[in-house]
């Protein structure tokens, strides 16, 4: 895998889903596994950081991944940490486009 393509794929997604929240046209902007790419520093966590703290009071940010930086956990109103009980994959079952990737 070319991680330099996947950086730039990461930077590009980031960018729109930046702009969907400074819309303020939605009410729930969900960032799916956002956290892998700012640990990689594939985009840039002050920024994401900064984003979210200057939305639209309308807007709600949810992020998901392992291994949330503090600082994003430290801005959060809200903090989980799951821990899985079963998995599809356990079971033969391949990740599927659109859900898993």
């Amino acid at each position: 895998a070319d991680l330099s393509e996947s950086a730039a794929i990461a930077g590009q997604a980031w960018d729109k889903a930046k702009e969907v929240i400074e819309a303020g046209q939605h009410h729930l902007v969900v960032l799916d596994e956002v956290t892998y790419p700012m640990n990689w520093e594939w985009i840039e966590t002050a920024e994401v950081l900064a984003t979210i703290q200057t939305r639209p009071a309308k807007v709600n940010v949810v992020l998901t991944g392992r291994d949330a930086p503090e600082a994003l956990i430290a801005i959060a109103d809200t903090a989980t940490e799951m821990v899985q009980l079963k998995h599809a994959f356990e079971q033969g079952i391949r990740a599927k486009k659109g859900i898993d990737y």
